[in-house]
């Protein structure tokens, strides 16, 4: 029977619509012709869709992103560019800088991205980064999913708001009219009963017409109630030689291929020609142009698989060349899967083990917790580099009760090692080092323990660098403040800026120079915290210094950071936003995520202190965090700056509420200055809810937790809240210089203020307009017909706004200039 595809003019209307909406779902069951219906109504409308197919053997999200990024370096090279320098957007920051990418892209066509069996991933992130794409509404972007179900997507929500059309299965579901189209189409010569059997028969499905029609060609009547698993065995399979079947039940391991690709999988010479010959004689095997690759549809890979009655051998030996196929070409992870599903574990630990490969990604492969589980530790001791990645990643991804079960592992492979001599392991010194560097990670934030062993892992490596430890780590875990990473203990702040002044700078000595100027940085923050201007200024710059020559980032936006903050407290507030700019382009530059989040966070502090709400991130206004580890919330610093949004935004009721809640993820890890800021939040609700009596109480509690460390600029820098209650707790302690003091530099910081005093955001009329009507949802073409001005123009004005507001996409413009009262909609 030859293949032939029905227009359904029905279904091509509906689809006409999808660039009156940011977001079309295709929803439906397997075989009702989804994929079919979007790839034919695209190629005759002349469109080049980005095509994305997810598969149930590739669970890594960056291979999808990185192919994404490749095709829209097709469109934009410097956009895709950029793209794959993020990655992945997995927070809400990340997902803001795609979000302006994707905004500010060069294209004179429509951009359509189709996501494909979108149902097999189940990426939380990807769906906020798949709702903010739509809300965000991107001019001339659209975006299409494939699926069977939209369970892990609130699609209610989206079509309730107007942002998607939903194409569902009553539609999708063939007509009797299009059936008996599609049944002439395919059998001229079929009788109007059949006809109208094959229709009762199928109910709509397409898939299972084909099928029918395929038996009735071959004397099988309608009506016998077979299965759609009989059908395929009669209709298709029973057809072809055992060479042929053989062929596609080792295909039927993957859900996609290139022709290489089946040729080294099935060792079969002719892979090329019998799948030419197979696409040309059924629609079940069909060559995908975007993605250059075959696919089988998935009723009758279920078939196929139904039948893979491998031996144990013949399995292993499938999937062995698999993972062999994707480690050939680098894709390590995908690589990983095959191997362990061959039962090939020792394959994995062979090139995870290798130098080379050491990176965290490669440790949480598919599998990776299961097969370090049952593999015996006789085995992992041959393989002690890949055992010690997969201890680091369970300890960074963890939780106290992993914490315990890796400090046991980590034990009980040092004491092997070292009951080993040298002849019997030469690399012995060198796994001890690494072994005490992730011993380290057991003992975050807690500096005596965690550098106790500094001097053995430099005399173990003997000169040489770590493996594990890297110059691109980083260093300060996402945080803008190294020293608030470690001070711990209520009067122990000087002893662990000294600890970090003394054992930090020895990191770079054996991790590639990870951490380079540190031990200024940690005297340049110690000074600032306690008043010591000269100190802070000298010694921040010294880090900038240092640190430029290993590049360590992590190092350099906290010294500008510090001495950003220094500069607001001397009044040279231009000073210190033309330092934050110049900042903020060299370091997204580097396209670091963790590095962008921290400047967000940085951003989101400044403009706190300068009482300018409009201008702190939105995520960090409303406190929309995302689970996300350690480094990527940079050990609860953003809690602490969404703290000082709410203040500015004089909101004390939830500033309130919030400071329990604040307490939780400051004792994670102990930190004293998140728990004196949050101390200090807490008066402020006090003072406006309930008056000054009770604020001072609060404060004068915080007051005495800080005293002994003489932190004056969480203080200070909360001086126009905090400067009444603060003179009235100096007035009822005469004696005390420290009270006095923070009276004395809060005064000195609100007048520098209001020396400094910027001028507050305003939007031109004519940018006031051109917001106005896109929160209204117009087009840009539409804008600019309503405003006699070309579509270009209004780009600019969109630009200008976000520009001035210091935000990514109009969705965030939108938002922040209706919470600043700039816009009324």
């Amino acid at each position: 029977m030859k293949i032939q595809f029905l227009q359904r003019e029905r279904i091509n209307k509906i689809l006409a619509n999808l660039f009156d909406y940011p977001l079309t779902i295709v929803e439906a069951p397997m075989g009702y012709g989804k994929t079919t219906a979007v790839r034919n109504f695209l190629k005759a409308a002349g469109h080049q869709p980005i095509w994305i197919t997810f598969q149930p053997e590739t669970g890594f999200i960056d291979y999808y992103w990185h192919k994404f990024a490749t095709a829209v370096s097709r469109i934009d090279q410097a956009s895709g560019e950029t793209l794959k320098q993020l990655g992945f957007p997995v927070d809400v920051p990340q997902m803001d800088q795609v979000i302006s990418v994707l905004s500010d892209m060069v294209s004179d066509e429509k951009i359509i991205l189709v996501l494909d069996d979108y149902h097999l991933t189940n990426s939380e992130p990807l769906n906020r980064l798949v709702a903010l794409i739509v809300s965000e509404g991107i001019e001339n972007f659209t975006l299409i999913l494939i699926t069977r179900n939209t369970v892990h997507l609130n699609s209610a929500e989206l079509v309730a708001k107007g942002y998607c059309q939903l194409i569902n299965q009553d539609l999708l579901k063939f007509t009797e009219a299009e059936v008996r189209d599609y049944c002439l189409m395919m059998m001229d010569t079929i009788s109007e009963k059949d006809v109208q059997q094959v229709n009762d028969y199928a109910g709509g499905w397409i898939t299972l017409t084909y099928m029918l029609l395929l038996g009735l060609e071959q004397g099988i009547p309608v009506g016998l109630n077979m299965t759609i698993e009989e059908l395929i065995n009669q209709t298709i399979f029973s057809g072809y030689d055992n060479t042929i079947q053989d062929f596609l039940i080792q295909l039927s391991v993957m859900d996609a291929f290139t022709e290489e690709q089946a040729r080294f999988i099935t060792s079969e010479a002719k892979a090329g020609v019998i799948l030419g010959h197979l696409k040309k004689e059924n629609s079940f095997i069909y060559f995908d142009e975007i993605n250059k690759s075959y696919q089988i549809h998935h009723v009758l890979l279920d078939f196929l698989r139904t039948r893979q009655r491998f031996s144990p051998e013949q399995r292993q030996m499938v999937y062995y060349r698999l993972g062999e196929w994707y480690l050939i070409h680098q894709e390590f992870p995908k690589a990983y899967r095959y191997f362990y599903q061959a039962g090939a574990d020792r394959r994995i630990l062979e090139h995870l083990n290798n130098p080379e490969n050491i990176r965290n990604e490669l440790a949480e492969f598919d599998g990776a917790g299961e097969l370090f589980a049952k593999t015996p530790i006789a085995v992992l001791h041959q393989y002690p580099l890949a055992y010690l990645q997969h201890i680091l990643v369970s300890l960074l991804r963890g939780n106290d009760e992993t914490a315990a079960v890796c400090c046991q592992q980590l034990a009980e492979l040092e004491q092997y090692f070292t009951a080993l001599d040298d002849h019997t392991r030469p690399d012995k010194n060198r796994i001890l080092a690494e072994l005490n560097i992730v011993r380290k990670f057991t003992l975050f934030n807690h500096v005596e323990a965690s550098t106790a062993r500094n001097d053995l892992i430099i005399e173990l490596l003997n000169g040489e660098q770590s493996y594990i430890m890297q110059r691109d780590n980083e260093f300060t875990f996402g945080s803008p403040h190294l020293l608030y990473n470690y001070f711990r203990d209520p009067g122990a702040f000087e002893k662990t800026a000294a600890l970090v002044i003394k054992k930090f700078p020895v990191y770079p000595r054996y991790a590639n120079g990870n951490g380079t100027g540190s031990e200024h940085l940690a005297r340049a923050e110690f000074a600032l915290e306690t008043g010591n201007w000269t100190e802070a200024q000298i010694n921040s710059d010294k880090a900038i210094y240092k640190a430029r020559t290993k590049e360590q980032y992590s190092i350099i936006i906290c010294a500008n950071f510090n001495l950003i903050r220094l500069e607001i407290f001397q009044g040279h507030i231009n000073d210190a936003l033309n330092r934050f700019r110049e900042l903020e382009k060299e370091i997204l530059a580097v396209k670091n995520p963790v590095f962008n989040t921290t400047l967000d966070i940085c951003k989101g502090y400044i403009y706190a202190c300068l009482d300018q709400v409009e201008k702190i991130p939105f995520w960090l206004q409303i406190g929309n965090m995302t689970t996300a580890d350690l480094f990527y919330q940079g050990v609860a610093f953003n809690y602490l700056v969404y703290g000082k949004a709410v203040v500015a935004s004089r909101n004390f009721v939830k500033l309130e509420v919030l400071v329990e809640s604040f307490r939780e993820y400051f004792s994670l890890y102990h930190n004293q200055l998140g728990f004196i800021h949050n101390g200090i939040f807490d008066a402020i609700a006090k003072y406006h809810l309930n008056g000054l009596g009770a604020g001072q109480k609060v404060l004068n509690r915080v007051l005495t937790e800080a005293q002994p460390d003489g932190i004056v600029m969480p203080f200070v820098e909360n001086a126009p809240q905090l400067l009444p209650m603060l003179k009235a707790s100096a007035a009822e302690h005469p004696e005390d210089p420290y009270r006095h003091k923070l009276v004395s530099l809060s005064e000195s910081y609100c007048q520098s203020l209001k020396n400094g005093e910027l001028f507050r955001v305003t939007l031109t009329q004519r940018e006031h307009e051109v917001l106005l009507l896109t929160a209204r949802g117009l087009k840009r073409e539409e804008i600019a017909n309503r405003l006699f001005i070309a579509p270009g123009t209004v780009k600019t004005h969109l630009q200008n706004v976000y520009k001035k507001l210091e935000v990514n996409g109009k969705s965030a413009a939108i938002k922040t200039a209706v919470k600043n009262g700039l816009l009324s909609i």
